[in-house]
């Protein structure tokens, strides 16, 4: 089962590395990280991972 986080995108630190992706917790603790930009493939962080991982804050504009 999975739930989306809401409908924001999140400001993501992955490693050290930003994203701004949308999230969506997946069962099992997992987190999937999902771009608009359909040129990115989705990520999937498992719960073991989750440390190298910091939410920074929501995006509420798009600049297109």
């Amino acid at each position: 089962m999975t739930q989306s986080c809401d409908s924001y995108p999140k400001g993501a630190l992955v490693s050290g590395e930003g994203r701004i992706k949308r999230l969506q917790h997946l069962a099992g603790s997992a987190l999937h990280l999902i771009s608009d930009n359909k040129h990115y493939q989705p990520e999937m962080i498992p719960p073991e991972q989750m440390r190298a991982m910091e939410i920074q804050g929501r995006c509420e504009v798009c600049i297109s």
